[in-house]
């Protein structure tokens, strides 16, 4: 059952010699795209665990998840990164969206808006940064060492550690540790290639490029990004003009969007306004 599920929900779109999988549902006259961050599994292969959490976006929009593209060489950068999601952006038509990326995915994210301000409408960036913190540095690093390692248990481990607070690791760690039990050598050389690439973000100059209005997320307890990070992004954005809101939830880790509900009820109330 849950196999077809992803069926209906999975799409492959083909363009500029690469492939992407994207996952898309709801009935809204708006795109939404959401680039998710991080993932030591791709995200297309659970994609149907998305579509209750974001069940209250999609009487008013159309949500579109995507992936990172099929095949990535070592050098793969998150300027390659934003270039093919725009790319795919254009090939399925899609402009004036709701642009939501958190973590990775709000650096690509930042980009996209910088450089095509006809693809973005609103734009939401959950627990991100603009140029790496050295938590961050030591945190994603170990992570890269790990996955270069084919150490499944120690990554694992380390990424539930770092991202989730510990109530909901608690709580739910025996789940996400099955569902990382069959993660791959393949699924972790990935991971590696796109996890080295948080150490080079630099997208403090894009973001005084940005023209539409800005939602800001952070946690007060995140452990990766680190709060200070969402706060150099308001800076910029205050110092350069950009129209911007700012929210910082108390109490939780790096992994607050996935968490805590009130995170995705105030995305919508931004792009209600």
């Amino acid at each position: 059952m849950s196999e077809n599920i992803e069926n209906s929900l999975v799409k492959t779109v083909r363009v500029g010699g690469f492939e992407m999988e994207y996952a898309c549902f709801g009935n809204g006259a708006r795109p939404m795209v959401v680039i998710p961050g991080l993932a030591i599994k791709g995200v297309m292969k659970s994609a149907s665990t998305l579509v209750v959490p974001y069940k209250m976006f999609t009487e008013d929009y159309t949500l579109y998840f995507f992936d990172r593209r099929k095949d990535v060489a070592p050098d793969y950068s998150l300027e390659q990164i934003a270039t093919d999601q725009m790319m795919v952006m254009d090939a399925l038509g899609l402009k004036d969206v709701a642009l939501y990326g958190m973590s990775q995915g709000g650096m690509v994210a930042q980009q996209i808006a910088a450089e095509r301000p006809d693809l973005v409408w609103k734009l939401v960036l959950g627990c991100s940064t603009s140029k790496a913190e050295p938590e961050q540095l030591n945190v994603i690093g170990n992570w890269t060492r790990l996955a270069r390692a084919h150490d499944r248990e120690g990554l694992v481990e380390a990424f539930i550690r770092d991202c989730f607070s510990v109530k909901f690791a608690e709580r739910y760690g025996r789940a996400l540790r099955a569902m990382y039990r069959d993660v791959s050598a393949a699924d972790m050389d990935r991971f590696a290639i796109f996890s080295r690439e948080c150490d080079s973000v630099d997208t403090r100059e894009a973001l005084g490029k940005i023209r539409c209005p800005v939602l800001v997320l952070a946690a007060s307890d995140d452990r990766v990004v680190l709060p200070v990070a969402s706060e150099k992004i308001v800076d910029k954005l205050k110092a350069s003009g950009v129209p911007y809101e700012f929210q910082v939830f108390e109490g939780y880790g790096h992994a607050a969007f996935d968490e805590l509900k009130e995170y995705k009820d105030r995305i919508l109330q931004f792009l209600q306004k």
